[in-house]
């Protein structure tokens, strides 16, 4: 099987895995009306990366892909990834992931403090506003919290 008929294969399952999570969340009760928006939200971003997937043109099979380009950085994020798995539920997810975002992209080589930080505001915040403030998710708050 060719990598372009297998990523067919995968956004046509995609997407029926789109329509099962949406007509699943018609079901849920009016007392779950948050959570049904969160599993809509799911569903059309699915939708929408699947149909990228089945739209996209792929490499030839000649081409080389090289996974990893940088062995010193890919360390870096596996190890960062995992402090911050662990800090979310000390410090809360808003702080540790503030943290995780600030020290990776030092970690990465950017080295501009107030791009640094514009970006981790702004990501944060619109994690805020779409999951917490819209979607009404709860997030860890560690020592933060209730």
């Amino acid at each position: 099987m060719t990598r372009s008929s297998m990523n067919r294969l995968f956004a046509v399952g995609g997407l029926g895995l789109a329509v099962a999570l949406f007509l699943g969340a018609n079901s849920f009760p009016d007392r779950a009306a948050a959570a049904a928006r969160y599993i809509f939200f799911l569903a059309g971003i699915l939708a929408v990366l699947s149909l990228i997937l089945l739209v996209q043109k792929t490499a030839s099979p000649d081409s080389h892909v090289r996974w990893v380009r940088s062995p010193r950085n890919f360390s870096i994020a596996i190890v960062l990834i995992a402090a911050y798995g662990i800090l979310i539920p000390y410090l809360g997810f808003f702080p540790a992931s503030g943290l995780f975002m600030i020290i990776l992209s030092w970690g990465l080589g950017f080295r501009r403090p107030f791009f640094i930080l514009l970006g981790t505001g702004l990501i944060i915040g619109f994690v805020y506003l779409t999951f917490v403030h819209f979607l009404g998710v709860p997030v860890p708050m560690g020592i933060w919290g209730e």
